[in-house]
């Protein structure tokens, strides 16, 4: 069923059609999260608020704006795990259990703060990309097709290609301001 419709029901009064869109994009929804915020217990705990959130803002959400519904969770999810980070505070100290663990793997500690910065450096520079760009590279980050962006924010193929492009053209700016220009925009 299209998600138009199933707003449309839920905003009509139809508590139950929640569910689906609940159902619809839990599991996506839950792999976005967790990918901000890397745990998943904190990523459930998001989820569930984001979904509280967005079933209180539902009834005030304008389908005629041309917003896609998933591009318009995503927004909300983001900003709801920048807000718990930001609570939490930003500083993560590692485990000694898992330096021991990536030296086993082969990765040196070194190497994993350095993945873990540049982690960090993308997850920020997303941050900053204004829409539509943030819910196309997003959306394309998370495996959608072309053909499912295009339809899921209503305009051509060609236009999402664009926005890509640019988005990638933006990052790869950002990037290279984010590390003084040293070339790091090559790695994207």
């Amino acid at each position: 069923m299209d998600d138009d419709i199933i707003i449309k029901r839920i905003q009509d009064g139809d508590v139950d059609a929640y569910a689906l869109l609940v159902r619809k994009y839990h599991r996506n929804l839950l792999a976005f999260i967790f990918r901000i915020v890397r745990d998943p217990h904190l990523a459930e705990d998001i989820g569930q608020e984001v979904f509280l959130n967005v079933y209180k803002e539902l009834p005030r959400f304008d389908l005629s704006r041309g917003t896609p519904f998933p591009a318009w969770l995503c927004i909300v999810a983001r900003n709801q795990c920048i807000s718990e980070l930001r609570k939490q505070g930003r500083m993560e100290l590692v485990p000694v259990e898992q330096f021991y663990q990536l030296a086993a793997g082969g990765e040196t500690a070194e190497a994993a703060l350095i993945r873990r910065e540049d982690h960090e450096a993308l997850a920020a520079t997303l941050a900053e990309l204004p829409e539509p760009f943030q819910s196309t590279i997003l959306m394309s980050l998370q495996g959608a097709t072309l053909d499912d962006i295009a339809r899921s924010c209503g305009v051509p193929q060609a236009t999402v290609k664009t926005r890509l492009f640019r988005a990638k053209e933006k990052i790869k700016l950002l990037l290279k301001e984010h590390f003084g220009g040293v070339g790091h925009e090559r790695r994207i």
